[in-house]
């Protein structure tokens, strides 16, 4: 099997996508601070050095575990459409279905906003020295890894000229080793630094976001930027076997993690293999019940009553769920310190560069993540709605005790992916690092399948076999034990772990 990246240190475990981002994070600790400290530095870092999967323009969730109260926290910082947003103005510009990219897929984004929350509540060093790594690697610049030059590639044909100065200065998608910079990116982080997030929600920033917005035919103020708050919510907890697990409440889809562990309780998994056939025959009965649900009962809940209780207390079968499953662009990222505080967080524009709109006064690519709504149903498109989202992230807790925070990249493969992360630990008992190098089934929508070599794949899917490893999701992970905390970043990806 292909090993995960691993390292084990005595009091604290940084675990990123980005080897800069990580080292960010490892620097705040050896100055004194905590998890929450290590967090803001790196999610800035990584805002900066891998952009078009988690920057500014986009949003972020974090669950959160504080050791000196013993409670997991939950963070929303998920944006809002524009107020002028409507399901009618999309059918009038763009026909029966919501696109993909565009002015119209376009949120307010949350990231800043959530940032800054995190780190009000339990920081303990000055938030402005947290983001001088990020303000120095956008201003000066740093050497493109894997996978930002993966994401400009995948992009490039569709990117505004303006991104392509500053994300394929050479004419080109970036190779490993070009240097980016960002030095409109690096005023703005500057700005945040000096005077917190209403630098870039009532400032100049804002003004200049709307407005490409409204130019581009949505209507958006700079209210819709002013008024945003994020959220602190209580998570959703599901006792599996001993084990409890914490997701993110809608407007994300971690509900439909928890159901698909739900239905798993009536299985014995841990007396099938962890590559048979059976338990993804057996996993497979499992989501489609929740997938299906969820596009009939999750929305953002300031506008959809959600009954929980119901949600949770659907069985299959099931009718094939009408869903679009659709990869993309994330970065998760995983800490811990020496007092057991723990952090889960993930970030993210939702596809390569978003909307592929792009603010270059303010060098920022704005999401996409308003593809997700709908038409109809609970997931409509409103003003100032929140989209049902892929984003959620997870804390597993034994014997009252959190020991794994882990995340990935995954778009709506991410309730799949949860579930093999929570089984793996659960159900066969593996490490951190095994956990996330076992090959993993994913659902691709109808009777399709992603399937990474390894498995006894059963019949009546239509299987499209990946190598291992394959292209299903960047995992980082840390876990953390009496005398150690161990990070471990997925090969999937081209982050590195450390600590101390």
């Amino acid at each position: 099997m292909t090993l995960s990246k691993t390292l084990v240190g005595r009091r604290s475990a940084v675990a990123s996508e980005q080897p800069l981002a990580t080292m960010a994070g490892y620097d705040a600790l050896r100055k004194g601070g905590n998890a929450f400290d290590a967090a803001v530095a790196t999610s800035f870092a990584l805002a900066v050095t891998f952009h078009p999967a988690g920057g500014l323009g986009g949003d972020y969730f974090g669950m959160l575990y504080e050791a000196k109260s013993g409670k997991v926290h939950c963070l929303n910082s998920s944006g809002w459409s524009p107020s002028g947003l409507t399901a009618d103005l999309i059918r009038e510009k763009a026909g029966r279905e919501v696109p993909l990219f565009g002015p119209l897929t376009c949120v307010v984004p949350g990231y800043a906003a959530g940032i800054w929350a995190m780190h009000k509540k339990f920081g303990t060093l000055d938030f402005g020295d947290l983001l001088k790594p990020a303000i120095n690697l956008a201003s000066d610049g740093f050497p493109a890894g894997e996978g930002i030059c993966r994401s400009v590639a995948g992009a490039y044909k569709e990117l505004p000229d303006d991104a392509r100065k500053v994300f394929a200065p050479r004419g080109r998608p970036p190779i490993p080793g070009d240097l980016i910079r960002q030095p409109a990116l690096g005023k703005v982080i500057a700005e945040i630094a000096r005077s917190g997030p209403e630098a870039f929600y009532s400032g100049w920033p804002a003004e200049k976001v709307a407005s490409t917005i409204e130019s581009l035919g949505v209507p958006c103020t700079r209210a819709d930027f002013a008024d945003f708050k994020p959220e602190w919510v209580s998570p959703l907890v599901l006792d599996y076997r001993g084990t409890m697990v914490y997701e993110v409440p809608p407007n994300s889809m971690g509900a439909t993690s928890l159901l698909i562990l739900k239905q798993l309780l009536e299985a014995d998994l841990s007396a099938i293999g962890p590559l048979s056939k059976e338990r993804i025959e057996k996993t497979m009965e499992a989501a489609l019940v929740a997938y299906g649900r969820r596009d009939q009962m999750l929305g953002d809940p300031r506008f959809v009553s959600i009954d929980m209780s119901s949600f949770m207390s659907a069985k299959g079968p099931a009718t094939l769920p009408s869903s679009r499953i659709r990869s993309g662009d994330t970065t998760a990222f995983s800490i811990a310190d020496s007092e057991g505080n723990m952090v889960s967080g993930i970030q993210s524009l939702f596809h390569h560069f978003g909307s592929r709109v792009f603010v270059p006064e303010v060098g920022i690519a704005l999401n996409n993540r308003g593809s997700a709504f709908a038409l109809s149903g609970p997931n409509r498109a409103e003003p100032r709605k929140r989209p049902l989202h892929t984003l959620s992230s997870l804390i597993l807790e034994r014997d009252g005790t959190p020991y794994l925070a882990i995340g990935a990249s995954g778009g709506d493969y991410r309730p799949m992916q949860h579930a093999l992360f929570v089984t793996n630990s659960v159900d066969y008992s593996m490490p951190a690092e095994a956990n996330v190098a076992h090959p993993r089934f994913l659902w691709g929508g109808g009777r399709k399948l992603l399937v990474e070599s390894g498995y006894d794949v059963p019949a009546g899917f239509e299987v499209t076999s990946l190598p291992m490893p394959g292209r299903t999701g960047v995992c980082q992970a840390v876990e953390v034990a009496p005398g150690y905390r161990k990070a471990v970043c997925d090969v999937r990806g081209d982050g590195v772990p450390a600590g101390f």
